[in-house]
């Protein structure tokens, strides 16, 4: 079982839309393994950055989606959390005939008082404190209660609540 038993394409980008238009950021469709299915929106330059270098991408990317998957299937609830470079990150876990189909998430925002964890950005990637530091400055800001709150609806609509 996948997540095109739950919904169509079609229906799943028409979500992953709404999520990247509310949110600002982001949003993609992945199967169980974490693997990108479909997406919507447009990374910031530091993802993009971070996401374009196999290292960082796996440090930082990758390591957050698996750990954070994993916590929404364990809880079959979302999971809201920061990156490992700092940067919000919602997981909504996604089952079908309880087992795990795969994840709609969106990241690459900061939260109100959150930064650019940029020590590690700049470790992971291999660029200057300075470049890190231009990158940080433009990437935007979420509030934690449209996190929260996209988050309550998505769960109950995926589960057809």
């Amino acid at each position: 079982m996948g997540v095109y038993d739950i919904k169509s394409r079609a229906e799943w980008q028409e979500i992953l839309d709404r999520v990247s238009r509310r949110l600002g950021m982001p949003a993609a469709l992945l199967d169980e393994n974490n693997v990108i299915l479909q997406h919507s929106g447009t990374r910031n330059p530091l993802c993009r950055r971070i996401r374009d270098q196999k290292e960082s991408k796996s440090a930082i990317c990758g390591q957050s989606q698996q750990y954070m998957a994993e916590m929404a299937w364990t809880s079959d609830r979302p999971v809201i959390e920061a990156c490992e470079a700092g940067l919000a990150k919602l997981v909504l876990p996604l089952l079908s005939e309880g087992r795990r189909a795969g994840t709609l998430t969106a990241c690459g925002s900061c939260t109100a008082g959150d930064e650019v964890e940029t020590f590690l950005v700049q470790k992971s990637t291999g660029l200057e404190e300075d470049a890190v530091q231009r990158l940080a400055s433009e990437v935007g800001s979420v509030e934690p209660e449209a996190l929260d709150a996209l988050a309550e609806e998505l769960f109950l609509e995926v589960r057809g609540a």
